[in-house]
């Protein structure tokens, strides 16, 4: 090894370090020679001694990008431009300072300089060109129409998803102008061929090849793919990297079914934003709003979502009406520190999409909070703002976004812990808690809509809001510690398991402990039949007609029952199964219960919809003399402060020891009627219901 030749290269890397100091200079000893020459300002010392600066920065920047050059990892033609546009520019700038020591010469100097910056934009344009690629200035435009992906039985998986992520990720390194380690891949059959290492796909055992080694390295192995210092692969984008290689999917570009499992369609149309059929905005839309004082920022080049920022103090009715055009592609609406009042705030109610809105310093109340109830807000800003106890708690018993902050508002301090006990959200009443107790982290949360499967199933967390945080976990039903393993990427799941997981990080609070059951469907039923009368309607005092689809099939359709609320449509509800003062019964004929050790029936309790969890659970085996008798049964304990679970999700699970018996009834006991409802709840003596969504044996 040539030790002299490395020495040089990497003292060559320095180069886009120092290029910038001879450009700052250039430009701003222009802004000197202007005001000199237009003010008759006497500027000529710091003139000469920024165009001196200027070439020995200019100097010593060529020095360096030649020396970069022998790297080798750049198309040569357009470095060959770039080299001599550079030494152009360093060869003018020579000029500037032999002629501004020339009396007689401030014309010449004056048209030099013009033609110095001029042969400097051109450089830096190629250099740009190298490091980006050859279209990095029309990459990115805000009003374009996005691409969008409609059809969702299929889709090109090189095109359409893995190439999106090269571009993003990787390209900028592994281009034609730009090919690190001989490798491009800016071209699918470039990607093929690889590198100087050889190719990055390992046939017998994908999870060997260097595209997935490279990526799933520590950021500070040298080898660990995209460098620390540049934007890091997403762990979807790593999950769907990995999906690509090891089902075979490099070895051909065309049409990919995505029917293959539910967590590769999800992952998927996730990235894609092709769950959400949103139109794009119209431009005339977009370019009011601009004039109108907003601030535009597409969430995303390919999902039509927009984040509106108003940038004045005064907001006016026009303001406001033009917010109605872009309803359906709103998902971050900041209006901090303005007069938005109470009665603009009406305009909230008819966002579907609206994630992230900042209300603080702004002339809002509980009035305001009322608009909201019905939201799906994910951050909430209501800081420096007049809002009450009894505003917030309203929205926390029918909304439940996952962060408040509420500082310095009408909210006594001995209030604030009755809020954050009414719903999981975390809620920031500022900083005078630090002095008391460490800030604690957020409780991790899967992407996995569905915790039931057939054959395997890829777990995969959301990122950790905390940067640094690690989330531990455990699959034996455990509580995680930091002695347990780290999330890192997908856990693959072959069998019914209980998840937990926790945040854990150096001074914060642990996180609350993140806990679901995942079943493997082993298709142990053969048929069943609900002996209930089921009713498809019921009212409360607020709201009358609530209608769903009380079908029996959603107890073992292998799919977990969604959020229900007021006002929910049917397709939400239809995913329940509901009785009112009666027990469900259920009977089930099984093809072999020899394998099954355990029954898991997954329940909704929602007091503002009169559901509760039942008393008591019982399973029953039909014995050959024709009767039932009971097996197994769970007593459910009514908690003494119901209103802390306003809507909740359980899983209730009986082990059993069948016997033999394939024949089983499940009997969920109803209250009948509610025995300590809050005292909001204006009908604590009605009926009530029992919600009901998986029966599983496993």
């Amino acid at each position: 090894m040539d030790y002299t030749l490395e020495i040089l290269k990497y003292i060559g890397k320095f180069h886009p370090l120092v290029l910038h100091l001879p450009i700052g200079s250039l430009l701003m000893t222009f802004f000197l020679l202007l005001i000199s020459k237009f003010q008759n300002i006497h500027l000529n010392k710091a003139i000469r001694i920024g165009v001196d600066f200027s070439f020995a920065g200019a100097l010593l920047a060529s020095l360096l990008g030649y020396l970069l050059s022998l790297n080798n990892d750049y198309d040569f033609n357009t470095l060959k431009f770039h080299f001599w546009a550079g030494v152009i520019t360093l060869i003018l700038s020579l000029g500037l300072t032999i002629l501004h020591r020339l009396k007689g010469r401030e014309n010449l100097f004056f048209w030099g300089y013009i033609l110095t910056l001029i042969a400097l934009i051109v450089t830096g344009h190629k250099g740009g060109q190298i490091t980006h690629g050859d279209d990095y200035l029309s990459a990115a435009k805000l009003f374009e129409t996005p691409k969008f992906i409609f059809e969702k039985d299929s889709i090109d998986y090189y095109n359409d998803v893995v190439n999106v992520i090269f571009e993003d990720k990787c390209v900028s390194c592994h281009n034609a102008n730009k090919s690190k380690s001989d490798l491009r891949l800016d071209d699918y059959n470039l990607v093929l061929k690889g590198g100087e290492r050889g190719s990055l796909f390992n046939t017998q055992n994908p999870k060997e090849g260097r595209l997935l080694k490279y990526i799933n390295l520590p950021k500070e192995d040298k080898l660990h793919m995209p460098p620390k210092n540049k934007s890091q692969l997403t762990e979807k984008e790593k999950w769907l990297l990995a999906d690509w290689v090891t089902s075979g999917a490099y070895l051909e570009q065309g049409q990919t079914n995505l029917a293959k499992n539910e967590t590769f369609k999800t992952n998927i149309l996730s990235f894609l934003g092709a769950d959400e059929k949103v139109k794009p905005a119209k431009g005339s839309d977009l370019q009011k709003l601009i004039t109108l004082g907003f601030r535009v920022k597409p969430n995303a080049l390919e999902d039509n979502l927009l984040k509106l920022k108003f940038m004045k103090s005064r907001l006016a009715d026009d303001h406001v009406n033009t917010l109605t055009k872009v309803k359906n592609q709103l998902i971050e609406l900041d209006v901090s520190g303005t007069n938005f009042d109470n009665n603009m705030a009406k305009v909230l109610m008819d966002f579907p999409r609206l994630r992230v809105l900042r209300m603080d310093q702004t002339k809002i109340s509980d009035i305001a909070l009322g608009y909201l109830v019905n939201s799906n807000l994910d951050i909430l800003n209501l800081c420096h703002t007049a809002v009450t106890y009894q505003g917030v708690q309203k929205l926390l018993l029918n909304a439940a976004p996952k962060s408040i902050y509420a500082w310095n508002t009408l909210i006594e301090e001995n209030q604030q812990k009755q809020l954050a006990s009414i719903s999981p959200s975390l809620i920031n009443f500022g900083t005078f808690d630090l002095f008391k107790e460490k800030l604690s982290l957020s409780q991790p949360e899967i992407i996995n809509s569905n915790h039931i499967f057939n054959d395997s199933l890829s777990i995969l967390f959301k990122e950790t809001v905390v940067k640094n945080s690690d989330i531990h976990f455990t699959l034996d039903g455990s509580e995680p510690n930091k002695n347990d393993p780290i999330y890192t990427g997908p856990i693959s799941i072959n069998k019914s398991t209980q998840l937990k997981a926790k945040s854990i990080k150096k001074g914060w609070s642990d996180s609350k402990v993140f806990e679901v059951m995942l079943f493997k469907n082993n298709h142990h039923v053969v048929d069943f039949q609900v002996n209930n009368e089921l009713k498809r309607s019921f009212s409360i005092s607020h709201h009358v007609n609530f209608t769903f689809e009380n079908n029996q099939s959603v107890l073992f359709d292998g799919k977990k029952g969604k959020k229900v609320y007021r006002g929910t449509s049917i397709e939400v509800a239809k995913t329940w199964l509901g009785v009112v003062e009666q027990d469900l019964d259920i009977e089930v004929e099984l093809n072999n219960s020899d394998e099954i050790n355990y029954v898991t029936l997954s329940m909704l309790e929602n007091l503002d919809m009169r559901s509760i969890f039942p008393k008591k659970i019982e399973v029953y085996g039909k014995s050959m003399k024709g009767k039932y008798e009971l097996l197994s049964d769970l007593v459910i304990p009514v908690q003494d402060s119901p209103d802390e679970r306003i809507s909740y999700f359980k899983d209730f699970t009986l082990p059993v020891d069948f016997n033999g018996y394939k024949e089983i009834k499940v009997v969920a006991l109803n209250h009948m009627k509610f025995p300590n409802a809050p005292v909001y709840l204006k009908w604590k003596s009605k009926k009530s219901w029992v919600f009901a969504d998986e029966l599983i044996f496993w």
